[in-house]
């Protein structure tokens, strides 16, 4: 067995030898705060603002680190309303996917006609997206519909 003494002093070396190491890691990392690193979402807003006609269209206003996009989304049924399921960046893309979720008490009925809802979204970045791509997510499937 190794007496306490020596697991100490070998600990101590051990610790020595990597701290400048620790040190560097910091500064070559992928970490926060360098300026290589991608955009992260630091805000966002959503509001479905009511019906809309153009279905499956977007509207994508990028200037600098503030993305607003107004788009027309369609939705299962009358209780349907526009609701945002993520914005993430990916490699410096930003990608928004819009869905329709449901606005009423389960035991209410809801008319079996789609329905058009437009939203307004507001996406705040702590730098400045390569490109934004909008997905509805819809009875009928999820594809792009707007790119910038």
């Amino acid at each position: 067995m190794t007496p306490p003494a020596l697991v100490t002093a070998m600990n101590r070396r051990t610790l020595l030898r990597a701290a400048p190491l620790l040190a560097l890691s910091g500064c070559l990392g992928g970490g926060g705060g360098g300026g290589d690193d991608p955009p992260r979402v630091t805000d966002r807003s959503f509001e479905d603002t009511g019906e809309c006609s153009n279905a499956e269209t977007a509207t994508v206003d990028a200037g600098g680190s503030t993305v607003s996009v107004e788009g027309c989304i369609t939705g299962p049924n009358g209780c349907a309303v526009a609701a945002l399921d993520s914005a993430t960046v990916t490699d410096g893309d930003l990608e928004l996917v819009v869905t329709t979720e449901r606005d009423a008490p389960p035991d209410v009925a809801c008319t079996e006609a789609l329905v058009y809802r437009a939203y307004t979204a507001t996406i705040t970045l702590d730098g400045e997206a390569a490109s934004v791509r909008v997905i509805h997510d819809t009875p009928g499937g999820r594809r792009t519909v707007a790119e910038a």
